[in-house]
């Protein structure tokens, strides 16, 4: 039957800065069964950490961020978004129809990490820079040098 049929859809929220550390299970768990009783099915719940905002949302410069993957009937999601809406505690959610898939190439979080904590090569002394870009010798220098034609001269 068609009303039986459930979507695949990734849910992307941010947790207010103002719900404390502790408390954050229990807002995840509420927005789970919401999600539930709207006749959805949560396939995995990833939380990613407080990080900072790339810019203030109603006035916050930080907040937990969650990703939920989950299937549900597509009249779901309109409940679901209007919850999510209205609650104090998510101060942004995006809600997108598909699971994006995650490939094995794809960066890890510890990844980013070390990629960020390496030393950067901008980081050495300008020498050692110079140094590393020089070739030993010059491709091709046991052949002789080409010589430019001699321009034509009108008489």
């Amino acid at each position: 039957m068609v009303g039986d049929r459930l979507n695949e859809y990734e849910l992307l929220y941010i947790v207010s800065p103002r719900v404390p550390a502790d408390d954050v299970a229990n807002v995840i768990e509420r927005v789970d069964a919401l999600i539930q009783n709207v006749g959805g099915e949560i396939l995995t719940t990833d939380n990613w950490g407080r990080r900072r905002l790339a810019y203030p949302i109603r006035q916050y410069f930080e907040g937990t961020y969650v990703l939920t993957t989950l299937k549900m009937p597509p009249a779901g999601a309109v409940g679901v978004e209007a919850a999510l809406v209205i609650s104090e505690e998510i101060i942004r959610h995006m809600l997108i129809s598909g699971i994006i898939p995650r490939t094995s190439g794809g960066r890890t979080r510890e990844d980013r990490d070390r990629a960020f904590d390496a030393p950067r090569d901008d980081a050495a002394p300008r020498e050692e820079r110079e140094m590393r870009d020089e070739p030993d010798e010059e491709p091709g220098s046991d052949e002789e040098p080409v010589r430019e034609p001699e321009p034509a001269v009108a008489e």
